[in-house]
């Protein structure tokens, strides 16, 4: 029951404050959850337009490119007619996401120039680890006439030889398909061969020295060809004096079973010493 005074109610202020507060602390409270409500709405949108960006980087992904740190180069002369030569550069990339990109061979006259490139992802985090490196490049020196060349891979420098022309042109002609050359690579070897069939021995000799391959074969072989190739001159240029050459037999297969090739080097004047450069081939002809 109120309480009158003078016969009005009297009003009750600290239930008055009570109701206002309440009322406030409803109000805060349903703004506060509005919030939450339109933040994780927001975070989920920028989750998806992250997401979409994501995937956009990744189908275009752009690259920064170099060139590579090149330590060393070796140059190998394969023992093949014609030559074959092979360039192994070694160095080392900066990091883990860096590669190999391109390797561009471009020859200007005796001078082999080439340029190995890399690339890395751009703006990716890469383990700051160096990483080492082998790459095998070979060169065209088909048909490149006798001489000195040089090859250049970022900088380091290297050279080789070819004491001839590295042409087919100098092999007796017609020469059947796939004909087994034989070189100083093939020494101590064996090769097998039909009854028949021929086969070429092509090895490294300078008779201006003095020097010369003396050829024994066994029986079961025989001597189809043999000729001496010096070394040709460009057009207008002085022959290369005391240059060797290469001397080349075409041998034969006249009987089955085990035979033998035999070549001593030495001057044809001299008495056998035991010191010769010597080459020995086995055939097995079936």
């Amino acid at each position: 029951m109120k309480e009158k005074i003078n016969g009005r109610p009297v009003i009750n202020h600290r239930s008055v404050k009570a109701v206002r507060l309440m009322a406030v602390l409803f109000v805060i409270f349903t703004v506060s959850l509005s919030g939450c409500v339109d933040d994780g709405q927001n975070n989920t949108d920028n989750e998806t337009e992250g997401q979409v960006t994501d995937g956009q980087n990744t189908s275009e992904q752009e690259y920064i490119y170099g060139t590579a740190n090149v330590e060393s180069i070796d140059i190998l002369t394969l023992e093949s007619f014609p030559v074959q030569i092979h360039v192994i550069a070694e160095g080392y990339l900066p990091d883990g996401c860096t590669e190999i990109d391109e390797v561009n061979t471009e020859r200007e006259g005796n001078v082999f120039n080439i340029n190995i490139t890399t690339k890395r992802p751009k703006d990716v985090m890469c383990t700051q680890a160096i990483e080492d490196f082998e790459k095998t490049i070979p060169l065209d020196v088909q048909d490149l006439k006798a001489g000195n060349y040089t090859v250049n891979v970022n900088g380091v420098t290297g050279s080789f030889e070819l004491a001839v022309d590295n042409t087919l042109e100098e092999l007796p002609s017609p020469m059947p398909p796939r004909q087994q050359v034989v070189t100083e690579a093939g020494n101590g070897t064996s090769i097998s061969l039909e009854n028949e069939e021929t086969f070429y021995l092509r090895l490294q000799e300078n008779p201006t020295t003095g020097y010369s391959w003396e050829l024994n074969l066994s029986q079961g072989l025989s001597l189809v060809s043999d000729e001496y190739y010096t070394p040709e001159s460009e057009e207008g240029e002085e022959p290369l004096v005391g240059a060797g050459g290469v001397h080349l037999w075409e041998i034969k297969a006249d009987s089955e079973g085990n035979q033998q090739v035999m070549a001593i080097y030495k001057r044809s004047w001299e008495n056998e010493t035991g010191t010769e450069d010597r080459f020995t081939l086995s055939v097995e002809v079936v």
